[in-house]
């Protein structure tokens, strides 16, 4: 098919009847008509000639020069924004920086209530997992969570991994090697059960203070990402898994080591690790980890830190390591919970901020996704707010946030 240039197609209809024959006879008019047909016909073939050369035939007007002056925004068609796909982290459990306390039991007719209020209807809606390499004699990630992503896809939910590296011994090269085994299988076992969409390789590798969240604690993280990514990636393309995406995680930070991290990747991985990414991955909490909110107004100052923490993973970081723009943002995780200082009115405020913030900057960023952290609380009653993540209590009594998510779901799945 030839290809069809911005102006071609476009119908240019004079409404000036001051050139018109009304005046004439009969066979005037029909001579006059004919002749002013034989003249329009052959003035578009030249128009369509010059069109296809780039230039106007000798001695005739060319008609696509006023066009093609046109401003580029009006020639060129409009940029669409990604669409973006919500998700949650369905669980109660959750990693603490300090000491963890006790995880009220989980109730899965409760649970799986809950996520279908959330879900929107016709539009997919991810479950966002986790499992943990815990050294060569750990549970694979089928044994830990294969079950519960099999139910989930046959109640019509996608579902996405996390698969973490934390090897008990502290991380050795042994370990990585263990872990891109671990990662080899999961793909393997998880890659066809239905609604499996994606995996994560390594959570949070860039840091390195907490052992329950991070997996920049353990030596040998960043390797393991790499190889992991690389690994899993050739699975599925040796297994026809397509649907299965594969990306990593970045903790938004601003430290002196984050272009180190990012230099690594782009030096040790290389082209071929670039090219095996389907997605990153930015997990910020605005108020919670990292910069503090300003006094300028609590949702004012959540959205400028989303935007820059998604402005710093896109501008700053990821070009570093020769991962360009084609390549989406997902956030992968975000949250604020409730608890001593703050209330369940706050942690609203905070989310349509941070979730308006993201969907404002879709286009910009190229951002396709964005996973809540978390359904409930771990322990409604404790004074940690660590353990009041949820859009829920521990009794899957929702808290405002839950109306207030499961709204912006509804409105903002495009």
């Amino acid at each position: 098919m030839a290809r069809v240039r911005p102006w071609e197609g476009e119908v240019l209809v004079s409404h000036d009847r001051r050139c018109s024959l009304p005046a004439l006879g009969g066979g005037w008019r029909r001579a006059a008509g004919l002749l002013f047909a034989g003249g329009l016909l052959t003035a578009l073939a030249t128009i369509a000639l010059g069109a296809s050369t780039g230039a106007a035939a000798p001695g005739r007007l060319d008609l696509t020069a006023s066009i093609r002056h046109e401003p580029l925004s009006k020639l060129q068609p409009k940029h669409t924004p990604p669409r973006l796909v919500f998700g949650v982290y369905p669980g109660g459990a959750a990693g603490t920086v300090g000491p963890s306390g006790p995880v009220a039991a989980e109730n899965p007719t409760l649970r799986t209530a809950a996520l279908e209020q959330l879900r929107p209807p016709g539009r997919p809606f991810v479950l966002h997992l986790y499992a943990s390499y815990t050294g060569a004699n750990g549970s694979s990630a089928a044994q830990q969570v294969g079950q519960e992503i099999e139910q989930y896809g046959n109640a019509g939910f996608q579902t996405e991994l996390v698969l973490c590296y934390r090897p008990a011994d502290g991380g050795s090269s042994a370990d990585v090697g263990g872990f891109v085994e671990f990662v080899r299988e999961a793909v393997q076992s998880l890659g066809p059960l239905p609604g499996f969409v994606s995996v994560q390789i390594t959570n949070e590798a860039n840091q390195g203070g907490s052992p329950n969240t991070s997996d920049g604690y353990y030596a040998g993280a960043t390797d393991a990402l790499i190889d992991g990514v690389v690994v899993a990636k050739g699975e599925i393309r040796k297994d026809g898994f397509a649907q299965v995406k594969v990306g990593f995680n970045w903790a938004f930070a601003t430290g002196a080591g984050e272009r180190a991290f990012w230099r690594y990747l782009g030096r040790r991985g290389g082209p071929r690790f670039v090219d095996d990414l389907d997605w990153v991955g930015l997990d910020a909490y605005p108020g919670t980890w990292g910069p503090a909110l300003g006094v300028r107004g609590l949702a004012g100052e959540t959205t400028s830190f989303m935007d820059g923490a998604l402005r710093a993973l896109r501008v700053t970081y990821m070009p570093i390591a020769g991962i360009p723009r084609t390549v989406p943002i997902r956030v992968s995780e975000t949250g604020y919970p409730t608890g001593p200082g703050r209330t369940e009115a706050t942690q609203v405020t905070v989310m349509k901020a941070a979730v308006d913030a993201v969907y404002q900057a879709r286009g910009t960023y190229n951002v396709t996704g964005l996973r809540w952290f978390d359904l409930r609380d771990a322990d409604s009653s404790s004074s940690s707010v660590e353990s009041q993540y949820g859009l829920m209590r521990d009794d899957y009594s929702p808290k405002p946030a839950f109306g207030a998510y499961r709204t912006l779901i509804a409105s903002l799945s495009n």
